[in-house]
């Protein structure tokens, strides 16, 4: 059986797609740029805040140089309101409990702000549902680097092999398989099955039961 079951924050736990899509737009109106349709947010999300700010520079043919100006404007307006338009996806927090009471050690290890990660975990999901929440902080080298959960495989004495990593983009499962753990990726999410199997998920969650299932169902 799985002993520990890591899990990505933004598409995976929470539904965040609007609220980043929001107030990024905001951000490029107020900078008197075009905003883009909430569905590109899918693929322009997904590396942490400065990846998101390189992606959305080049497609807006933003010149970089604006790159940390227009980043920090974003994430002021975003700390400020951090809920608005997100919510837990639906049976996330139900998985969550089934995992704790089958005794596997659950965290989250996402490339969001420490600030806004924190804040998003206390605000949807009760403390007794994670063991672990890992955001980007001084020192943290971000996904795809297997560095943080492969500290949590130490931490905890588990191998790669009774190791789950979920996520929803295809960051995740390359992250995942550069810890050497098994990777699930959920269909609910920023990117399709399609994607996530091509990016090497070993297992495919279509709802957030499944991964009890896949967790459970491991020898």
């Amino acid at each position: 059986m799985i002993h520990l079951c890591i899990f990505d924050l933004d598409g995976t736990t929470i539904n965040s797609l609007r609220s980043i899509a929001y107030f990024a737009n905001e951000t490029l109106k107020r900078f008197g740029y075009a905003p883009f349709q909430e569905n590109a947010y899918r693929h322009l999300a997904g590396g942490g805040a400065n990846a998101l700010w390189n992606n959305i520079c080049r497609e807006a043919h933003v010149p970089l140089s604006r790159h940390d100006e227009m980043m920090h404007d974003w994430l002021r307006t975003y700390e400020q309101d951090f809920t608005y338009l997100t919510q837990a996806y639906d049976g996330v927090a139900d998985m969550l409990l089934a995992l704790k009471k089958k005794g596997i050690v659950t965290a989250i290890v996402t490339n969001k702000a420490k600030a806004i990660a924190d804040k998003l975990c206390r605000t949807f999901f009760d403390e007794s549902m994670l063991d672990e929440i890992i955001s980007d902080h001084p020192g943290m080298v971000l996904k795809p680097a297997p560095d943080e959960l492969i500290r949590l495989m130490q931490k905890y004495g588990v191998s790669g092999a009774d190791t789950l990593y979920c996520g929803d983009h295809t960051i995740d499962m390359v992250t995942g398989k550069n810890a050497g753990a098994r990777t699930v990726g959920v269909t609910w999410g920023f990117h399709t099955a399609e994607a996530l199997r091509d990016a090497g998920a070993d297992y495919i969650a279509n709802v957030p039961q499944d991964i009890v299932t896949i967790a459970t169902n491991q020898h």
